[in-house]
């Protein structure tokens, strides 16, 4: 027993330690997640205002859960377009992106809304270089895009990104 009781009194300290630590963390996620989601939110709604300003926001199609949530912009009760909200993995993790299209179906605009793990410096110039983004307006499938220097994986994403929203809309998505 002598020779337990210095390995048994630090184990259980950290046992305990990390018990402590835990429960802290929990709590501390309990009381945040919802503002933290809320902020998400708000943050989604100020980028689609971006692409339609002084538009309303109805999510008509796609899941929650999924990658692709369709939204019709509307304007004094008629509809100025389409944005649909995607992501596709990047060098480190999703890169979530909204492109949105005029009536006539084609891109008018894209907004990265979080590429907060990509590479700081190089990979999250995906969601800053507006030369970059602007290369997407009136994009097709197929079309080439230059990507940024040392980004590569993060244009990547992108572009995969704006060809699942250009593939929806051409199959019957924007008929809503």
């Amino acid at each position: 027993m002598k020779r337990l009781k210095p390995l048994l009194i630090p184990t259980l300290s950290l046992f305990l330690i990390g018990v402590v630590v835990t429960a802290a963390l929990s709590v501390t996620n309990s009381f945040t997640k919802d503002r933290i989601a809320a902020q998400e939110e708000q943050a989604i709604a100020d980028s689609m205002n971006q692409l339609f300003p002084d538009a309303a926001f109805d999510c008509v199609g796609g899941e929650m859960d999924s990658d692709l949530l369709h939204y019709i912009a509307t304007a004094d009760g008629k509809t100025v377009g389409h944005i649909i909200r995607t992501a596709a993995m990047g060098y480190k993790s999703k890169v979530e992106v909204l492109v949105s299209f005029d009536l006539q179906q084609s891109v008018s605009g894209v907004v990265v809304t979080n590429c907060a793990d990509e590479s700081p410096g190089i990979g999250q110039k995906v969601g800053t270089d507006q030369a970059f983004l602007n290369q997407y307006k009136g994009y097709q499938q197929g079309d080439t895009v230059d990507a940024i220097t040392g980004a590569t994986y993060s244009s990547d994403a992108v572009t995969e990104a704006v060809n699942q929203a250009v593939a929806y809309m051409q199959q019957g998505g924007g008929g809503q």
